[in-house]
């Protein structure tokens, strides 16, 4: 009885057709995965949401600021206070950022596993804090600072100045004194005392006005900053000023805001002060103005997802002007 083999046609044939199926499969398997890393994300920043919305009916219907210098001394000397203590997440001495301030409403992760002289070691369990895709993006230890620390960030441009609706512009209702929490803003040489959250009662369009986002701690663009110290965060003019210098008139946009303008997308940078500075964009132009792109991380398929001030996270490719200021008008 003679037996039939397959001939050497025959076999490459078939190797080719496995070829072509897993060339055509594994992008849909990948998709897939990080569908449901999306999904991860999506949890762990609805927590978040609901965690800063907690806050804020606790402290008078204002969320948590990006920062507060609650351990150092008051006037020039910026003395820790107490030595021994350390932010309940993020491990800073100084004081604290806003995901060690909305720490007690989720109590969950900690930035870093640390020696015995308290230095960071290596990333510790970061729990809500980070994304399972993002964590890879940012790869610093973080664990003595916010920045590095975790891979979302608070919309900076909500949190301290709005070119429509400012929330805490230094002229503007909820600037001043306590806007620099014992600190004197002479003798800093970066940041105020804190940086103020932002009042519910001023985000007129809570359902599309971004609160947190996928990127370092601070996130989003944030026109606010002028020139020194002296001018921070800078009046209603001369962040519209910034933003047309951004922004030029383009795509049928006028120069500067537009509610439905999309925000130029900031480059993902292993070094995550690259996105801090807010200048490299993600098709390799630069921005003439800094921190006014995005300052976003976008791993899920090429898109991000987004906390709203209602509590709503959604999925999107790009963020809008109107997104990113507390009227969205």
């Amino acid at each position: 009885m003679s037996r039939k083999a397959f001939t050497l046609i025959e076999l490459l044939v078939v190797i080719a057709i496995i070829a072509i199926l897993a060339a055509i499969l594994f992008p849909v398997f990948a998709q897939a995965r990080e569908k449901a890393r999306q999904a991860t994300c999506t949890s762990n920043m609805k927590n978040i949401g609901t965690a800063w919305a907690m806050y804020a009916q606790d402290y008078d219907e204002t969320g948590c600021p990006m920062w507060v210098k609650s351990n150092l001394a008051a006037g020039c000397s910026g003395a820790i206070i107490d030595p021994n203590f350390r932010a309940p997440y993020t491990g800073t001495n100084w004081g604290q950022y806003w995901p060690d301030l909305i720490y007690p409403y989720v109590k969950s992760g900690r930035a870093a596993n640390y020696d015995a002289a308290g230095n960071p070691i290596s990333k510790g369990n970061r729990g809500v804090f980070t994304c399972p895709t993002g964590d890879s993006l940012i790869p610093a230890v973080g664990g003595t600072s916010g920045w590095g620390s975790l891979t979302y960030g608070i919309n900076q441009s909500n949190i301290n100045a709005d070119p429509i609706n400012p929330e805490s512009a230094g002229a503007a209702a909820g600037g001043g004194a306590d806007f620099l929490c014992g600190q004197d803003p002479g003798c800093q040489g970066w940041g105020w005392g804190c940086a103020k959250g932002a009042q519910l009662a001023r985000l007129t369009h809570p359902a599309d006005s971004i609160v947190f986002m996928e990127g370092p701690v601070g996130s989003g663009p944030m026109f606010a900053e002028c020139c020194d110290m002296s001018g921070y965060p800078g009046d209603r003019a001369t962040i519209l000023a910034k933003m047309a210098a951004a922004y030029p008139a383009e795509g049928g946009f006028p120069a500067g805001y537009h509610p439905n303008r999309p925000l130029k997308r900031a480059k993902t940078d292993a070094n995550f002060w690259v996105m801090e500075q807010g200048v490299v964009n993600e098709d390799g132009t630069t921005m003439p103005v800094q921190r006014s792109n995005d300052r976003a991380i976008h791993p899920h398929n090429g898109g991000s997802n987004y906390v709203f001030a209602d509590g709503h996270v959604k999925f999107q490719r790009d963020s809008y002007m109107r997104q990113h200021t507390a009227s969205s008008d």
